[in-house]
């Protein structure tokens, strides 16, 4: 329909710049009711564009819950009423210009064939007059105000729908769908650029300039502007069809774009043998997170499915099931969907396998940062067994013990025997009703590697070698920092240390300020600028969580007086 009165109507609009271009002559009666045919032939092309655009009206609505109309049909009537507005506006004034005849310039005509027989006609023959368009949009040398109305909606049209065309276009790229509908609206934005082309001022055949408005419409015969303003009325509803058609297009034409494809494995049998020829088949399957079945009826062994065992989601049927028997289990039915256009349910059938593995004779267990224990610390680690329930595996080992974590997993907690040098781990899980006993593997003992000691003051920290006044030195705070690498989590609080001031003698103090023994204080006051101040000895605790390590190494360290 759309191609059809494309073509048409530029037939339509190359006779139409004929008989205009005429205009400039001594115009007949013969060219005027020429005119008015090609008006009405523009009319009727309207008609044809109107019923086309009313059905894809329709079926965008009607396909509002679909996700791939939802935007279309959020933004398709902005196009409908800015069109429907200039649209009516224009025919407010043709029907103004008719009805400054009395008659509205029909005729009774006798039909000489049958004496009797008497039809109504335009007659466009007497619609020779300029003065009555002339009076309704000039004023001497301005403009009425219906005039710059009409320059208003002229110029606003391609604006607004151009502007209406991006928001679709931006609203689907932004949106959180997989596959995005590639919108293509640069041929109307053409059209609208040329259709409704404007500019203020326009060259004439003797090359002077003429405003817009002016070169259009002033001075012709009044048939000659009813079918230049039915010729914008076309206009609007050519553009409005265009963009219908396009939206309707690009929809339905997403299947055939290939980010809608994926591979799938089509395979002969669910499982392959170390001896067999795979011969399975990669096959391209077509995918879309907007379909919503009708209907599905699912069944495995002859079973079927509660609505519960599955769900809907991103286009796809999601099964929702607990198999607790290890077999082959056959999954069989239907999902169904209604035929856009001809609302015919279509039914898919489902013939697929699924596969449930016999129990396993071996336990995964991996350590979250290496293959290692370190003794003093929780260990966090992740303990599994295929197809073993997680609240039923416990882990235990010879050489220490598995807390469970608050925030999930387990911690690994090696003796603090220091001759003890490796953890076997055991797991038991339960399967089929019965508790079993799996091999989780043998783990390397460490020992944490040491902290590194500093003086914090404030949110500044004072490391080995730095100059730090005396007056820091005996009230910061004796600290332990985690190596840069070390990615395990807890806290170093120094308990007690050493302190070395020059040559005097060691002083041991209790917690993690050297203030807390006064002698410290007086050997820090009483050196000098360059005196060399040893820390060592450092006792700390390492807490991680509510487990404590009370026997954490943090190194020796020096700082310098200043």
């Amino acid at each position: 329909m759309a191609g059809k009165s494309d073509t048409r109507q530029k037939m339509i609009n190359m006779m139409y710049l004929v008989f205009i271009a005429m205009l400039a002559l001594n115009i007949s009666k013969e060219v005027l009711a020429t005119l008015g045919i090609l008006n009405d032939d523009l009319e009727s092309s309207i008609v044809e564009l109107e019923s086309s655009s009313k059905i894809n009206y329709d079926q965008i609505s009607s396909n509002s819950d679909n996700l791939d109309y939802k935007i279309a049909s959020e933004m398709v009537g902005d196009i409908k009423n800015v069109s429907d507005d200039f649209y009516n506006f224009i025919q407010n004034i043709k029907d103004s210009l008719i009805s400054s005849d009395e008659n509205n310039y029909l005729k009774e005509v006798s039909v000489k064939s049958n004496r009797d027989s008497i039809i109504v006609m335009t007659d466009y023959q007497i619609m020779d007059k300029s003065q009555t368009l002339d009076d309704y949009f000039f004023v001497g040398d301005l403009y009425t105000e219906k005039g710059d109305l009409f320059l208003d909606k002229f110029t606003n049209y391609p604006f607004s729908i151009n502007e209406t065309l991006d928001q679709i276009t931006d609203k689907e790229l932004n949106s959180e769908k997989e596959t995005k509908i590639n919108y293509e609206f640069g041929s109307i934005k053409d059209d609208l650029s040329n259709r409704f082309k404007y500019s203020e001022k326009v060259v004439t055949s003797e090359g002077t300039e003429s405003p817009f408005l002016n070169y259009n419409f002033q001075g012709f015969p009044m048939i000659a502007s009813i079918s230049k303003l039915t010729k914008i009325q076309s206009d609007i509803r050519y553009i409005e069809n265009k963009v219908l058609t396009q939206i309707l297009n690009a929809v339905q034409n997403k299947g055939l774009n290939f980010n809608t494809f994926q591979t799938l494995l089509e395979t002969t049998k669910p499982v392959y043998y170390t001896t067999d020829v795979i011969n399975a088949a990669v096959v391209m399957g077509k995918k879309d997170e907007s379909f919503k079945p009708d209907g599905v009826d699912l069944f495995i062994n002859g079973k079927a499915l509660l609505s519960r065992e599955y769900k809907i989601e991103s286009g796809k049927v999601v099964l929702n099931k607990k198999l607790s028997s290890p077999g082959t289990y056959e999954l069989t039915g239907t999902i169904t969907k209604r035929n856009a256009d001809s609302q015919e349910l279509v039914s898919i059938p489902v013939n697929q396998t699924i596969v449930v593995i016999k129990e396993p004779n071996s336990a995964v267990v991996s350590a979250d940062n290496m293959k290692v224990f370190y003794r003093g610390l929780r260990n966090p680690s992740s303990i599994s067994i295929p197809g073993v329930a997680e609240s039923s595996i416990r882990p235990s080992s010879n050489n220490g013990d598995f807390i469970k974590l608050k925030n999930g997993g387990w911690g690994a907690v090696p003796t603090s025997d220091f001759s003890k040098k490796t953890m076997k781990v055991s797991v038991s899980g339960v399967l089929n009703g019965k508790r079993k006993q799996f091999d989780g593997g043998e783990f390397r003992i460490l020992e944490p590697p040491p902290g590194l000691g500093s003086v914090k003051v404030n949110d500044n920290y004072y490391k080995p070698t730095q100059n730090i006044p005396k007056r820091y030195l005996s009230n910061g705070m004796i600290t332990g920092n985690k190596p840069k690498d070390f990615l395990y989590d807890f806290v170093i609080e120094v308990t007690s240390f050493d302190i070395k001031v020059g040559n005097s003698p060691s002083k041991t103090v209790n917690g993690n300020t050297a203030r807390n023994n006064s002698k410290a204080v007086a050997d820090i006051n009483s050196q000098g600028k360059g005196t060399v101040v040893r820390i060592s000895n450092i006792k700390a605790n390492a807490k991680d969580g509510d487990f404590i390590n009370p026997n954490y190494i943090v190194n020796d360290f020096i700082l310098i007086l200043e």
